[in-house]
């Protein structure tokens, strides 16, 4: 049913709840896992350099240490159970890159998300990156909640 599953990653609890559920999912279908996190570099800074547009900051670093931090965690989960995957930082605007870009890119069937990740202010701001990937993608979204206490 399902041959490519898509996991954006951005550290958050939520985001791992969604991770373990892709995971039986893949194992379940024997389908490729896509671990994937986007490094939202709208709030990058660049500079014209005599060679062309370079970033200048330590902005961009800490945005690939993190990205390597949060895929590495999630690689050695599925691992840990023995199921090998795929892990790509992407750049670019999350919600379209989750939604559209990469699920096209790459055949994704199914995109597997937590129901909300760490970036609160962005969220109350312009919209949870959820709400515009259910909206929005071309494939189905499997949307993992946390689970209640009196479930």
């Amino acid at each position: 049913m399902y041959n490519d599953i898509m996991v954006p990653l951005d550290g958050s609890h939520n985001a791992q709840l969604a991770l373990g559920e892709a995971i039986k999912l893949a194992r379940t279908f024997n389908a490729t896992l896509h671990l994937v996190n986007v490094a939202d570099d709208k709030r990058l800074i660049y500079e014209v350099t005599g060679t062309g547009i370079a970033n200048s900051g330590g902005y961009y670093g800490e945005l690939a240490d993190h990205a390597n931090s949060v895929l590495a965690e999630g690689k050695a989960q599925a691992e840990k159970d023995d199921f090998p995957v795929s892990t790509e930082i992407l750049h670019g605007n999350p919600k379209q890159v989750i939604a559209t870009d990469y699920p096209s890119d790459h055949d994704v069937d199914l995109i597997v998300m937590g129901k909300s990740g760490t970036d609160a202010i962005d969220r109350l701001l312009v919209g949870s990156t959820t709400a515009y990937v259910v909206r929005n993608a071309k494939v189905n979204v499997l949307v993992v909640a946390e689970p209640s206490e009196t479930a």
